[in-house]
């Protein structure tokens, strides 16, 4: 009687092991934003709806191609020089099994609303950032935004000013200046500040 129960037993566990699902590895949900615009461009990378299908994820690895790379679920990065970099994620499950996905982003362009150039400087009330952005799209931009966001010396964020503009055609420039009452604490300090651009509405030629 012992016998047999032992041998049902093992028996069991033999089977068992022959039906076992084998591991999968894990599933990337990542999501990065902006992909592009001028630098320095700060970006802000999630991968927090990322799952594994029979384990946990344990790991997230980042590598944002300028030689920066991080881990955690959520990450903030600052491009400092203008172009094309691929972001590698890297998704681990606590089984060691990884997945991974690449997203590039462009720094120096931002598409179809262009900046061309930029100034900042100081003045009697404040700062003022001014340039110029073109259209190099292939339809008109009914409207578009120059937004400039303002930071202390520490990078830690202070406010975010914009500019709206109309009716650019194509090939077509305009100048721009966008306007804050934050000045430096340091006297004759430049605070530190990200621009881009966004198309409201564009119609069609």
């Amino acid at each position: 009687m012992k016998r047999g129960f032992l041998g049902l037993f093992f028996l069991g566990m033999m089977l068992a092991g022959c039906t076992s699902t084998p591991n999968v590895p894990p599933v990337p949900v990542v999501g990065v934003e902006p992909t592009s615009g001028e630098a320095p461009l700060f970006v802000r990378a999630s991968a927090q709806d990322s799952f594994d299908p029979d384990w946990t994820v344990a790991m997230v690895r980042w590598d944002f191609g300028d030689g920066h790379t991080y881990e955690g679920l959520e990450v903030t990065h600052r491009y400092d020089r203008e172009g094309s970099f691929l972001i590698t994620v890297e998704v681990v499950d606590n089984a060691g099994l990884a997945s991974r996905v690449r997203i590039p982003v462009e720094v120096g362009v931002s598409y179809p609303l262009d900046v061309l150039w930029w100034r900042v400087e100081e003045y009697y009330a404040g700062t003022r950032v001014y340039g110029e952005v073109k259209n190099i799209g292939d339809r008109r931009i009914n409207l578009g935004r120059v937004a400039v966001r303002f930071y202390d010396e520490n990078w830690n964020f202070v406010e975010e000013r914009s500019k709206i503009l109309g009716d650019l055609y194509p090939g077509m420039v305009q100048i721009f200046e966008v306007r804050s009452a934050y000045r430096p604490v340091s006297p004759g300090g430049t605070p530190h500040h990200t621009i881009y651009t966004e198309v409201i509405h564009a119609d069609a030629l």
